[in-house]
């Protein structure tokens, strides 16, 4: 962790004195164009203007560098997905052996909904037809990613066996080949600023649909056991999509340090739950976001005591079962 304390201790000398004696918080993210650096950016500013928190934007790689950070406690906040704090909690998957116990849930934010783009003009209009393509591939600083693609394979009986793939460090790599024309087709999140950057460099992209079985749906949650298709309507700032479509989706959550501090974690979960409309001013994926469904359940993943605190306040938090 000791680019990241460098990192910001150059930040704490770059600021005036009076704003380094305020409260302040660290937010990780994914790289810049992901949707969780988006996500993380929309966060970072409510806790700034409505928590009365300095925040602090800290981007990398991905979410398995940063998960590591926070269990340490050297960052306070990240979002992610809940099935990879979950495998990070108990050491599973790409964690295997080094489990972050130091994570604390902090409250469901809006569906992830992810699928595999292609050119507009492509020949290619189902994920089987993917079958001998170049495709993005292993993931090195982003193996989520690697577990999503394999989920998507898995719905049409498929694996990465099936396709050529090519190896990328993370998402934003894969869409960075796709542009070049060294793939056929890339990864991501719909709404995510880099699907925006890419379809304008190539002249249009489009989402290959799901067909939304249960038998489907059953060989997806081998790999994604919380995974649920969604219908993903047009809108402004999602390319890709020109008619109703089915996507797959996973929850995005904002998760804390055990060690975050009970009482700001409680101040930034009320500002989270306080200011939707700002959110998605920001960020336009918290149109999916709820406030009275902050605190779904989310096993493995305990909640922060200062986010229950908050969720007693309002009335929110669970029976425990």
């Amino acid at each position: 962790m000791k680019t990241v304390v460098f990192a910001l201790s150059a930040l704490l000398l770059a600021l005036p004195a009076q704003q380094v004696s305020a409260q302040m918080v660290t937010v990780g993210t994914a790289t810049p164009g992901s949707l969780f650096h988006s996500a993380g950016t929309a966060v970072a500013k409510i806790i700034n203007d409505e928590a009365g928190i300095r925040a602090i934007l800290q981007p990398f790689a991905s979410a398995n560098v940063y998960i590591p950070a926070i269990s340490e406690g050297d960052i306070d906040f990240g979002v992610g997905t809940a099935h990879e704090v979950g495998v990070a909690l108990e050491g599973r998957e790409h964690f295997e052996g080094r489990p972050q116990e130091g994570l604390r849930a902090l409250g469901v934010m809006f569906p992830l909904q992810f699928g595999m783009f292609v050119r507009a003009d492509s020949d290619i209009h189902s994920i089987a037809d993917l079958r001998g393509h170049t495709v993005p591939g292993g993931y090195s600083s982003q193996q989520i990613a690697a577990t999503m693609m394999e989920a998507i394979y898995a719905s049409v009986g498929m694996t990465e066996a099936d396709v050529e793939s090519v190896t990328v460090a993370n998402t934003v790599g894969g869409a960075d080949d796709f542009a070049a024309g060294r793939v056929d087709a890339f990864f991501f999140a719909l709404g995510a600023a880099k699907v925006s950057e890419v379809d304008a460099a190539v002249g249009g992209v489009r989402v290959l649909p799901f067909g939304g079985t249960d038998e489907e749906l059953a060989a997806i949650r081998e790999f994604l056991p919380q995974a649920y298709f969604r219908q993903f309507d047009p809108r402004p700032g999602a390319p890709g999509v020109t008619e109703p479509t089915t996507i797959l989706a996973i929850d995005a959550i904002m998760f804390a340090s055990a060690s975050t501090s009970d009482d700001i974690v409680h101040d930034v979960t009320q500002a989270i739950y306080e200011h939707r409309d700002e959110l998605i001013a920001t960020f336009p994926a918290f149109r999916g976001f709820d406030p009275a469904m902050m605190a779904r359940p989310l096993s493995p993943i305990e909640y922060h005591p200062g986010a229950v605190r908050f969720f007693n306040e309002v009335g929110i938090m669970p029976a425990a079962e």
